[in-house]
């Protein structure tokens, strides 16, 4: 099992080609060194329990010490006459060949053990038999209820049958080819079961915490598909909280023994497919520029995975069993090995917080495997035929590599953390690119609107510019030419009107300027909205009936009060400029004979009325309703004056719109139809005394 841990350890991992360094180079530091001092802890805590288990008093289980061996193969019934000392067994190379049976003996009343039951720990690497007996009497013997590669445990009643004091305990292991787990305990049910309680509880403890980061891992790949990291991540926890839940062997009770192959077989599956996401990992952080083969290794891993699959159903259990003891024993060290080198590259390639603290994960495990295996008297990567790995000897050092891998797993939420901030940066940076992104495409819109706006001048002022231009020219060279008479007064009064109407151009795009820049003075004062709106209409009023239109105004009704009025507080002559402007418009848009009416209201937006609203009627050809956004735009003309050849430069609404943002009011268009258009001038309502006649100061 210590094989089947360490591959897939040395894949953690972080995106790879990435060079964010999201850990400034003093929180680094602290992270490296909370790193140490946790596994060193962890490495303190797990060497008490492999000492004190020499001491464990009568009231504890105990573990049973062989005193002596024998190598060799007897006759059914018979045991071993001739014992060798147990120190001695691992040099001995004459005995220890392949296919000798191995016996072993211990004295069970030199230790004071009261007859109770045994606890039998096998660990199977490769298939053997156990037998065990009690004064030369048979009192358990194995069966073949798992594959390769688990830990199996039984508790076995035993009584004194003989009634001697001295009661011997031989094991007989056979084959003992590549033995590397089988231990035996001794004491009362209750201590037993605390010992089962023991070994089991921290295995299943661990299997909860990684399965529940394994699920916290594929939460995080839901919420940002392109980490793919966090879903290999997920597959390599998931994968190794499997194999702890179903390393012991108090799970297999609950099936029946033809079915613990078809179990057995799954979780070799699980197994590669661990090591497939291990390496994958290891790729996602560390790979570069022509490291695809280390993804290409994960794949071919995942290939192994289906073909051992497909071997088992093929060809039976001992095909699926080659192709498990072939990776156990040979090929996931070649892996391990590769995988070393790789992060060795990458580390001399570039140095990031993550591959370093990968690199400490990766070192702590390596440093727990090793010491395991010290342990137990191997110091190879590959298999030994000669070390008796007892099953304590295996426990310890699957305990090693475990608080190796725990220095991994806590590697592994350090470099999630780190993607995690990555990811939220990320997406702080992209808000801020988004609005950045969107303030220029609003600059963009503007700039495209400006140019529309130059191109549109360009073109209605050289075309308005062009008309009285033409005429100018015209009468003036007819006079030069003694066509007509110089000096003429209709043609000069001709020549007159067009200059006015140029300098009216003129005065109307410098006006539009001087507004938006802020030039221009208003003379601000209190003015009675009464007498102001009856002069305007009054004013206007005879010039509109000789026009051949229907024009009339209906005055705003007024409140009775004996000493106040109501009045606005305006530049009493932008006032009539505005007025003036919608008012040319709706005479430019309505045919003689149309009606015109404007119309005053007070209107109330709160308790009582707080403003004043001018409304100009006309029953002219209306406006589109694409039309409608635009209009007050500056040189903005709509289809209408251009068919209707209706003279103007589009910037008389946009000057309204200007003098009346200064004045704190509003102009714009309220509805229009082909029955006509309806103008609005809205303006704050003042209630003043009479006495109250002087100008307010501007603010």
């Amino acid at each position: 099992m210590q094989r089947q841990v360490k591959l897939r350890t040395t894949s953690l991992g972080y995106a790879k080609g990435d060079k964010i360094n999201i850990v400034s180079q003093s929180n680094r530091l602290h992270i490296i060194r909370l790193i140490l001092v946790l596994l060193t802890a962890g490495l303190i805590l797990q060497a008490n329990p492999v000492q004190a288990s020499s001491h464990e008093n009568q009231n504890q289980a105990s573990r049973i010490a062989w005193e002596a061996y024998y190598f060799g193969n007897m006759t059914k019934g018979q045991l071993p006459s001739e014992w060798h000392p147990f120190s001695q067994m691992d040099s001995d190379r004459n005995g220890a060949h392949p296919g000798n049976e191995l016996w072993l003996k211990a004295n069970l009343s030199k230790k004071g053990i009261s007859p109770g039951q045994l606890l039998v720990y096998s660990y199977l690497v490769k298939d053997f038999e156990i037998a065990l007996f009690l004064d030369g009497q048979p009192v358990f013997k194995s069966e073949k209820l798992l594959p390769s590669g688990f830990i199996s445990w039984r508790i076995i009643s035993y009584e004194n049958i003989t009634g001697h004091e001295d009661q011997v305990l031989v094991a007989r292991i056979s084959p003992h080819q590549n033995l590397e787990g089988f231990e035996v305990w001794s004491g009362t049910s209750s201590s037993l079961a605390l010992k089962l309680l023991r070994t089991e509880a921290p295995m299943w403890a661990g299997a909860i915490v990684l399965s529940l980061l394994s699920a916290v891992s594929l939460l995080l790949y839901f919420f940002n598909r392109s980490q793919t990291l966090f879903i290999y991540f997920a597959v390599f926890l998931a994968s190794f909280a499997i194999d702890l839940t179903v390393m012991w062997g108090g799970w297999q009770f609950a099936f029946r023994p033809e079915a613990l192959w078809v179990w057995g077989s799954l979780i070799h599956f699980n197994w590669y497919i661990g090591y497939a996401s291990g390496i994958l990992i290891t790729y996602a952080i560390v790979g570069g520029k022509g490291s695809k083969w280390i993804r290409n290794l994960g794949y071919a891993v995942l290939v192994y995975a289906f073909v051992s699959v497909a071997g088992w159903l093929l060809f039976g259990e001992q095909a699926q069993l080659l192709f498990y003891r072939l990776f156990y024993d040979y090929v996931s060290t070649c892996l391990l090995l590769a995988l070393i080198v790789v992060l060795f590259l990458a580390l001399k390639r570039r140095r990031n917080s993550e591959i370093m603290v990968f690199a400490i994960g990766n070192a702590f495990f390596v440093g727990g495997l090793v010491l395991g295996r010290a342990v137990s008297g191997q110091f190879g990567l590959f298999p030994t035929t000669r070390t008796l790995l007892t099953s304590h000897h295996a426990l310890a050092q699957i305990s090693w590599t475990f608080l190796g891998f725990g220095g991994v797993v806590i590697c592994s939420g350090i470099i999630m953390g780190m993607r995690l901030m990555r990811m939220a940066q990320l997406r702080s940076t992209n808000k801020e690119l988004a609005k950045v992104n969107g303030e220029l495409i609003i600059a963009n819109e503007k700039l495209s609107h400006i140019d529309q706006i130059r191109s549109n001048m360009y073109s209605e002022v050289s075309h308005e510019l062009n008309t009285p231009i033409t005429a100018i020219k015209g009468y003036v060279q007819l006079m030069l030419n003694g066509t007509i008479p110089a000096g003429e007064t209709r043609y000069l009064q001709v020549i007159h009107d067009k200059s006015l109407v140029m300098e009216r151009m003129i005065d109307d795009m410098l006006e539009i300027v001087r507004l938006e820049n802020k030039h221009i003075q208003f003379e601000y004062e209190l003015v009675p909205f009464g007498a102001l709106f009856a002069r305007l209409c009054s004013k206007v009023q005879m010039d509109m009936l000789e026009q051949g239109f229907t024009f009339f105004w209906v005055p705003m009704p007024e409140p009775y009060w004996p000493d106040r009025f109501t009045a606005i507080y305006a530049d009493p002559m932008r006032v009539e400029q505005v007025f003036a402007n919608l008012l040319s418009n709706a005479r430019k848009f309505t045919a003689p004979g149309g009606t015109i009416r404007i119309e005053a209201t007070m209107e109330e937006l709160g308790a009582q009325p707080s403003a004043i609203t001018i409304r100009i009627i006309d029953s002219g050809c209306g406006i589109e309703e694409g039309e409608r956004e635009s209009i007050f735009e500056r040189y903005y003309r709509g289809k209408g004056a251009k068919t209707g050849a209706i003279t103007g430069t589009g910037l008389g609404l946009p000057i309204c719109r200007e003098i009346m943002n200064a004045h704190g009011g509003e102009v714009g268009l309220e509805g229009s139809s082909t029955q006509g258009s309806t103008f609005y001038i809205r303006f704050p309502l003042r209630y003043a005394h009479v006495r109250e006649m002087e100008p307010e100061e501007t603010a």
